[in-house]
């Protein structure tokens, strides 16, 4: 889906600022932001319009109060399709935030657990408050991962840290998340939304399509050859970044010697 025409949106707030930050706002303060399938089929629908709309550069994800980013499955209101595999919702998910050729952050306030610690894992950037609590302790009530915790979590963390994390059920702070590689930035609860802000910000101003292919590289260099992975790299560069508007800009701004004004095209 790409079209947004006629949604009604039930769990999801959303906006597209001017500078290409479609933000998304998980609305369920009252559960912690915890997710039905409702409300992970709304963010898909955003995720994949993003891919599809040239206004988007960035695109973020937060949960709604200030609580908790997500605090997972909503156990009490999943209410699963009729024929479909309870699983697949997640999944579909999850693929279309790798899939996204565009930055995607997760803004992490309060309690981001199960399903919204890996939600937040599958997005390029997390950004945290210094109040945060993140783990997946699901493996203590003998419930299973769903959303890609054992592919993302030794990525990001190693996978000793992960084993721990993952077996115990274990949770981590915000001064351990960011010494171990699972927040990128950390500021005080007060500054967060502001530093943030000027951090997303800072991504939304950036060359999209080369960036986009940056991720693209990464994501394919997971589980290819560096000899694989080279002549990709000259696949990207050459078929997506060349010839772009902003790759145009990028040599321009460098022989006059100012910063550059990318537009994302």
């Amino acid at each position: 889906m790409t079209s947004l025409d006629g949604i009604v949106w039930e769990r999801v707030l959303w906006e597209l600022s001017d500078s290409g930050v479609l933000a998304i706002t998980l609305d369920r303060a009252e559960r912690l932001n915890a997710v039905s399938f409702r409300t992970l089929n709304e963010v898909r629908w955003l995720v994949d319009h993003a891919g599809s709309n040239p206004d988007v550069r960035v695109v973020t994800i937060r949960g709604a109060g200030n609580r908790a980013f997500c605090s997972g499955d909503d156990m009490k209101g999943m209410e699963p399709e009729p024929g479909v595999d309870d699983f697949h919702v997640h999944r579909r998910l999850i693929r279309s935030l790798r899939a996204l050729p565009k930055p995607v952050v997760a803004l992490v306030n309060g309690w981001a657990l199960g399903f919204g610690f890996e939600l937040a894992s599958a997005c390029d950037f997390r950004l945290c408050a210094d109040d945060i609590e993140v783990g997946d302790h699901r493996v203590t009530r003998s419930i299973g991962m769903i959303g890609g915790s054992s592919w993302f979590l030794p990525r990001i963390i190693g996978q000793g840290r992960a084993l721990e994390m993952l077996m115990t059920g274990s949770h981590l702070r915000a001064q351990q998340a960011l010494d171990w590689g699972w927040a990128n930035r950390v500021w005080p609860v007060a500054e967060f939304h502001d530093r943030a802000a000027e951090y997303v910000e800072m991504l939304a101003g950036m060359a999209t399509v080369a960036v986009g292919g940056y991720k693209e590289a990464m994501e394919y260099s997971m589980t290819h050859s560096l000899r694989d992975s080279l002549s990709h790299e000259y696949e990207v560069s050459t078929l997506r970044v060349k010839g772009t508007d902003d790759q145009a800009e990028g040599r321009a701004s460098w022989l006059e010697r100012r910063n550059p004004k990318f537009t994302g095209r």
